[in-house]
């Protein structure tokens, strides 16, 4: 079985519309979360105070180590 340049071609589109149609979907869900007709919506403000936290976390961990 003989594979064309346009059949790879093809499936090499393919294959990054199938990536770029899961990266969307994972974007989709992720802003689910936050999205006011979701009755189990999370906090923005919340969420965000807790990332703002854990990058304080993080920074501080590294002055430890560079001492």
């Amino acid at each position: 079985m003989n594979i064309t340049q346009e059949q790879m071609d093809q499936d090499n589109t393919k294959s990054e519309l199938i990536n770029d149609l899961i990266a969307v979907s994972n974007v989709m869900e992720e802003l689910w979360h936050y999205h006011p007709d979701n009755p189990n919506k999370k906090d923005i403000v919340h969420e965000y105070k807790v990332l703002e936290e854990i990058q304080n976390d993080v920074e501080r961990e590294i002055r430890e180590l560079e001492g």
